[in-house]
């Protein structure tokens, strides 16, 4: 359904920013509270990082599982319990002094969000379609960036507290569910078909060329944002520039708000760019981003970088998600983002896998010369294969 007045406002689409700022809360802000934590249950610091590997642990495999029950029961049977899940666990967990049940609570509490990205993306996808579509998803990309930058300091600072009052921030799932439960109005898919259908569609659908592509591009530009980015301009800062976590916390929220910012303005640039080449201009930006960074010596170059990879990811991943949500019909879209959202997760699990491996064979400043260097052959060998125009059918 098309919308004529501003997309921002639809009572839909709000619902779906409440739902991206829970599933980006999760993580950044309880990272503040981890040295805290550790001194409270006097245990090392390696050990109490298990409470963000445990939380980010089940959405590998419940997120294809869940987005096929989305598919055939409908999106919010899934959204609604999910983050009903996330809010409760949240609050008890303010209330745990025992280790080894926080670790299980958090297990639980990233069941409940482990699905909730990719559904969310699904519901965005089902409400808009053509430009509003890519739109939709730069507004959302925007809210997420947000989140990620606020997020942080909203949990140093509860932290002052004590390390357990970030966890309440957990309660704001609950009111994003009974939004959802009233007020989401979201068209949810017709199930006609016999599940052997509906996995055979499913199965032509990946194995389109165009369809392998967008999620080889998705696995790629997490393995860029989480590797070269977000590990590793943290270690310039650090080793290069000596710099402190003051320092390196403002630097990544500099992104955050450039990307946040960028992603608003997709309604102007989708008028003057195909989605296709939005992605194919945000690799380049991210490859010049990269070579900025391998020779940046003062802190005006890596603002330069951190300011082109920002608007790079910004106008990257609203469009790529835009495209991979028009590729596939209503009642198989929620397996496919889901696919999608594992395709991202593997891309946050390498990512950072490869960009230490290059940095040990070779200096920091080579191996972000070398990735961006491989990114542009395998961005053009994506774009002249796979994406190119011959299995590009689907129009946005």
């Amino acid at each position: 359904m098309e919308h004529q007045k501003k997309l921002y406002t639809d009572t839909n689409l709000l619902i779906a920013f409440g739902i991206t700022l829970i599933v980006v809360m999760g993580v950044t802000n309880i990272t503040p509270a981890l040295p805290a934590m550790a001194q409270y249950f006097n245990i090392p610091y390696s050990t109490v990082t298990q409470v963000i590997t445990v939380f980010t642990m089940p959405g590998i495999i419940l997120t294809p599982i869940l987005g096929i029950v989305a598919d055939r029961i409908g999106r919010k049977v899934i959204i609604i319990p999910s983050l009903v899940l996330f809010g409760i666990t949240g609050v008890i967990m303010f209330f745990i002094t025992d280790f080894t049940w926080l670790i299980v609570l958090r297990f639980i509490q990233g069941i409940g969000v482990s699905a909730l990205g990719a559904i969310n993306a699904t519901i965005i996808g089902d409400m808009f379609t053509g430009k509003n579509r890519t739109i939709a998803f730069g507004y959302n990309a925007s809210v997420l960036n947000i989140g990620t930058a606020l997020y942080p300091a909203i949990g140093g600072f509860l932290c002052i507290l004590g390390w357990n009052y970030p966890f309440l921030l957990s309660a704001f799932a609950l009111v994003v569910a009974w939004f959802a439960i009233f007020h989401l109005h979201n068209p949810e898919p017709v199930t006609t078909s016999s599940l052997k259908r509906y996995f055979h569609a499913i199965a032509n659908i990946i194995k389109s060329p165009y369809v392998i592509g967008l999620l080889s591009t998705t696995v790629l530009t997490f393995i860029l944002l989480y590797g070269p980015i977000i590990t590793y301009f943290p270690y310039i800062i650090s080793y290069r520039f000596k710099g402190t976590s003051a320092t390196i916390g403002l630097s990544m929220s500099l992104m955050s708000i450039v990307t946040a910012i960028t992603s608003s303005q997709l309604q102007i640039l989708t008028k003057r760019y195909s989605e296709k080449n939005l992605i194919l201009y945000g690799f380049i930006g991210l490859c010049i981003s990269f070579i900025i960074a391998g020779f940046a010596n003062n802190y005006f170059w890596l603002t330069i970088a951190i300011i082109i990879g920002g608007a790079s990811n910004a106008i990257n991943n609203p469009s790529l998600l835009s495209l991979l949500s028009a590729a596939a019909p209503a009642q198989y879209r929620g397996a496919i983002m889901s696919l999608n959202g594992m395709g991202l997760r593997i891309g946050q699990t390498v990512g950072p896998i490869i960009m230490a491996s290059l940095g040990a064979i070779v200096t920091v400043e080579r191996a972000f010369y070398s990735i961006s260097g491989v990114t542009l052959v395998i961005v053009i060998a994506l774009f002249s294969t796979l994406l190119s125009n011959r299995y590009c059918t689907m129009k946005g």
